[in-house]
């Protein structure tokens, strides 16, 4: 470009000249001649340049409208793939894919395989609606050659591009294809190859168009494998759902189990103590309280179970700590007769928290079998109660322990202590150091689950070999504290007052135990063990009540034949488990249905429940006079 300009700046230099004399007029036209021939070539150059520059412009605008057509060709693919939810609709959408990319290029069939580079086996592969044969050797070989590594990156010289059908053209000796294939490594580390069969030779490729083409299938591997990753992380996420809510399940039965295994620790304990009595011809009154008591504690646990599956919370009233923690010492020293506990809890109206002493004396339950587990001779426990003030942020070893009042529930042993390691993992669910011993490691879990929901905080301090330290911090509650006692105080029994009950019983042997229980709640029993004994005494007299036994019910007897047999008369029908569709045939609607074995405040609740409908069903409707009507003046 600078010597055009040099030519072109001489010839206005040389036209700038002043004129010669007139004996030099030949010379000058020469040199005029000269000058348009310059100035001729110089004009065609310059527009030999600018069509050169145009046809640069122009490819390159091409390839750029080509890079943006992938660009949003690949996008498309992106969204197709995101429909897809199993492996059977991922094959349809990659099947959909590669036909519109085989369309993108020219190509009349494409196939794509999937190789392991260090075997060259085709691992997976994926085809067009029409696709060629299968991958030759050959073709693995040559973009085999050279595997990149962690250690050494893949090199320049990596073969990507191979033309397998170049062919020469009768005219102009241009170069034409018919099939080309292609390489690029996947997120995984394989090779993927391309195969692309045209069925009308076209033009070989160009360095640019083998950048778009090893490109296009770049981002085409690498948006089928963000599916792919995103779809197994969202199975993955599924599972870990499902799988948490099964340990939940689990979590809440090994817990059940464990509060179950120390209440039958202390009912064993009381029962041995009340046997030796009785052999000794001694008083057990009191062991069979606490046995009762015991086992009163037990149907409250069922209660909060049961309540938890109806999804409602446990109800909380205020309570004094310290007495909870003397009504809890009797049933620690009977499940725990080896341990020794200084409980030095002096009264203290103060010492009020929000709360039900069940889950209170559970806890403190849980923390000294963990004690008595933890150590290896004699264990000693320290159990205090006191009030606290906090006047800043306490770090504690499970979070934050705000500004406030606070009643304290101190338990201290001697035993070996808990490891450094081992401390920031003792609350975890089925976390345990006594496997090999039965542990199921649902102790201390459930010690933070039921200090959480009364909105306490744990703190826990421990030394190799000195003991541990547990400091629970619960909210000062400043209302009225309830008695230990209404908490377990069992409501009276609905007795009844002479009221004649006909009761039918598959057994003989359970009719005498049958009617001491109707008779202890003040009704009047009258038995039988044949369905047609009870159906002839009805035809003649009448009762207040009939229970019946749905294993003493004849075959072929429904429900609409007991309805006629009671003629009104309220039933109570009773069943085993395993007697689901005898129960089904021979309950009516407004039959009340209890199932063996019953206790007595559930039998004592359902006859009261059957006759209380009874009496307001023929309770005598008393007519009140109508208001006199206002006598108009």
């Amino acid at each position: 470009m600078s010597f055009f300009a040099a030519l072109f700046l001489a010839l206005l230099a040389a036209e700038q000249r002043p004129s010669p004399d007139c004996g030099s007029c030949n010379a000058i036209g020469y040199v005029s001649l000269l000058s348009d021939t310059a100035l001729a070539l110089l004009a065609l150059t310059l527009c030999a340049y600018a069509s050169w520059l145009t046809l640069i412009q122009m490819r390159q605008a091409r390839a750029v409208g080509r890079l943006l057509e992938s660009q949003s060709l690949l996008a498309t693919f992106a969204r197709a793939f995101d429909e897809a939810q199993t492996r059977g609709e991922f094959a349809l959408v990659a099947t959909s894919v590669l036909a519109d990319y085989a369309r993108y290029f020219g190509a009349d069939s494409l196939r794509v395989e999937i190789v392991e580079p260090r075997t060259g086996v085709t691992v997976d592969e994926f085809l067009a609606p029409r696709f060629p044969p299968a991958i030759v050797p050959e073709v693995k070989a040559h973009f085999l050659k050279r595997i990149p590594t962690d250690h050494c990156p893949e090199p320049e010289s990596t073969p990507r591009f191979l033309d397998l059908g170049t062919e020469e053209a009768q005219r102009f000796g241009r170069r034409r294809t018919r099939a080309v294939a292609a390489a690029i490594t996947t997120p995984l580390g394989r090779t993927a190859i391309l195969l692309m069969i045209f069925a009308k030779p076209r033009r070989a490729f160009r360095n640019d168009e083998v950048d778009l083409l090893c490109s296009s299938l770049s981002g085409l591997v690498q948006t089928a494998a963000d599916h792919c990753k995103r779809k197994n992380r969202e199975d993955l996420e599924r599972r870990l759902n499902h799988a948490e809510r099964v340990q939940a399940v689990g979590t809440l039965a090994g817990g059940v189990a464990h509060e179950f295994n120390n209440i039958l620790g202390a009912l064993l304990g009381y029962g041995e103590m009340a046997l030796q009595r009785a052999q000794d011809c001694k008083h057990v009154e009191h062991y069979l309280h606490e046995m009762m008591s015991t086992a009163r504690r037990a149907e409250l646990i069922v209660s909060q179970i049961l309540t938890l599956s109806r999804s409602r919370e446990q109800k909380r009233l205020p309570l004094n700590l310290v007495e909870a923690m003397h009504d809890a010492l009797p049933l620690i020293s009977a499940s725990f007769p080896q341990l020794e506990v200084a409980a030095p809890l002096l009264p203290d109206e103060g010492c009020k928290v929000l709360g039900h002493p069940m889950d209170l004396q559970q806890v403190v339950m849980n923390l000294c079998k963990n004690a008595l587990e933890a150590s290896s001779g004699s264990v000693k426990v320290d159990i205090n109660v006191d009030v606290v003030l906090t006047g800043s942020v306490k770090s504690l070893s499970l979070g934050l322990l705000q500004p406030g009042k606070y009643v304290r529930l101190s338990v201290e042993d001697n035993g070996r202590g808990i490891s450094p390691d081992t401390l920031p993992r003792i609350f975890e669910p089925f976390f345990t150091t006594k496997a090999a011993l039965g542990g199921t490691g649902l102790g201390l879990a459930a010690v933070h689950g039921l200090v959480t929901a009364m909105d306490g905080r744990i703190d826990v301090t421990s030394e190799h070999g000195k003991g541990t330290l547990f400091e629970i911090y619960f909210p000062h509650c400043s209302m009225p504290s309830t008695p230990i006692n209404q908490f377990f105080a069992s409501p009276r029994l609905a007795r009844g007052s002479g009221e004649l009950i006909a009761t039918l019983k598959a057994l003989r042997g359970d009719l005498a135990m049958h009617e001491e229980r109707i008779a202890a709640l003040g009704y009047e029993p009258v038995s039988f063990a044949d369905y047609a004994a009870l159906e002839t005494w009805l035809a003649t007299q009448a009762a207040d009540l009939i229970m019946i036994d749905v294993a003493a019910v004849p075959a072929g007897v429904s429900a609409r034949d007991i309805e006629a047999m009671v003629r009104g008369t309220p039933v109570i029908v009773t069943s085993r488990f395993g007697e689901e569709v005898a129960v089904r045939s021979t309950v009516a609607t407004h039959f009340t249905h209890l199932r063996d074995p019953v206790s007595t405040r559930a039998l004592a609740d359902a006859i009261r429940t059957s006759m209380q409908g009874k009496l307001e069903q023929h309770r005598p409707i008393v007519l009140q006079p109508a208001p006199a009507m206002p006598v108009a003046g």
